[in-house]
């Protein structure tokens, strides 16, 4: 068996597009996942759910996704910063106009957590954590190991577990014990880990156990920040995506 995984695409067309050509490249999959946040940030909400919608089996509900179709929107979105609030509110705007009502809904009815079982495998797709839904587990590039509390969560999981893959932080990572693996994608639409290239990866599931590969994706980040500056939205966003911050 032979999954891709994504996450955090944040509205980003381009960066989603290219992503997706690259993994048309990797052979039959039995599976494509999304672990959430399809919208927020970035100008395309709309074609990015349609893309999404059509194209994965597995789609886990992000924060992004989860505020921005929230009846309590506005106590909500108090707990984002300035830019992310500004973002959320224009993307709501634009998925409760009337002709996007679907794509409203498909958000709206995702899960925040999904299992897949296989003969001798059990797998957890989540956006944050197994415990908590969007709790931020940071393990950055440039540490080798795991701090000691870090490693216990992730043996723990591992305990349950033979893969569990979790997005939210935009930060790429693979953490391997006895042939399990906790796994992080990175980001599509807005890597934070000094590549500005989008992030995905591919497990592939045999006999001898899990191999997963981490893939970078260059996109036309200009035309990104193009749809951004139409959207009027913060022109921040559009220098983290060069600085891949």
């Amino acid at each position: 068996m032979k999954i891709a995984i994504i996450s955090d695409i944040h509205g980003n067309l381009e960066a989603l597009k290219s992503v997706f050509k690259s993994i048309r490249h990797q052979g039959k999959l039995d599976h494509i996942v999304c672990l959430g946040d399809i919208v927020g940030y970035y100008a395309k909400p709309i074609e990015c759910i349609d893309i999404i919608k059509n194209r994965c089996d597995i789609v886990i509900k992000g924060n992004h996704d989860s505020v921005v179709t929230a009846i309590n929107f506005e106590r909500r979105v108090k707990w984002f910063n300035e830019t992310a609030i500004r973002s959320l509110r224009w993307t709501r705007k634009i998925l409760l106009e009337e002709n996007n009502k679907e794509q409203f809904q498909f958000l709206r009815k995702l899960r925040t957590k999904k299992t897949l079982s296989t003969t001798n495998n059990e797998f957890l797709f989540v956006h944050g954590t197994p415990e908590k839904k969007w709790e931020y587990f940071l393990f950055p590039y440039w540490i080798d190991e795991p701090l000691d509390d870090q490693k216990a969560m992730l043996d723990t999981w591992l305990d349950q577990w033979n893969l569990v893959a979790m997005g939210h932080t935009h930060w790429a990572f693979n953490y391997k014990k006895d042939n399990r693996c906790v796994i992080n994608p990175g980001s599509v639409g807005q890597p934070r880990d000094e590549n500005p290239d989008a992030s995905y990866c591919t497990v592939e599931v045999s006999e001898t156990g899990l191999k997963v590969r981490n893939i970078r994706v260059k996109y036309e980040i200009e035309k990104t920040c193009e749809e951004l500056k139409m959207a009027n939205l913060d022109e921040s966003l559009c220098t983290r995506l060069y600085l891949g911050q």
